[in-house]
């Protein structure tokens, strides 16, 4: 009997600062609520932008958006 070992990647959507450099082949690590996260192996990175960052693991889609709050509390003070 053969199985089918094809299987959809979930997709992660979260907030959070990434330490760079980020490395094809190692952890990939953003800090979120003060705490240090880690994702399995990056296999792609996908996109780098200012406010966010996108890649994939082996078994993840991640889109790790920067938290504006900081950004838009500062323009407010200005």
């Amino acid at each position: 009997m053969m199985r089918n070992s094809l299987q959809a990647k979930r997709i992660v959507r979260t907030v959070g600062e990434v330490q760079l450099p980020i490395r094809v082949g190692e952890e990939a690590c953003y800090r979120y609520g003060g705490k240090l996260m880690w994702t399995d192996k990056v296999r792609r990175i996908l996109e780098i932008a200012a406010d966010y960052v996108r890649l994939e693991t082996s078994s993840y889609y991640y889109t790790i958006e920067r938290d504006g709050r900081e950004s838009g509390q500062i323009k407010n003070a200005a």
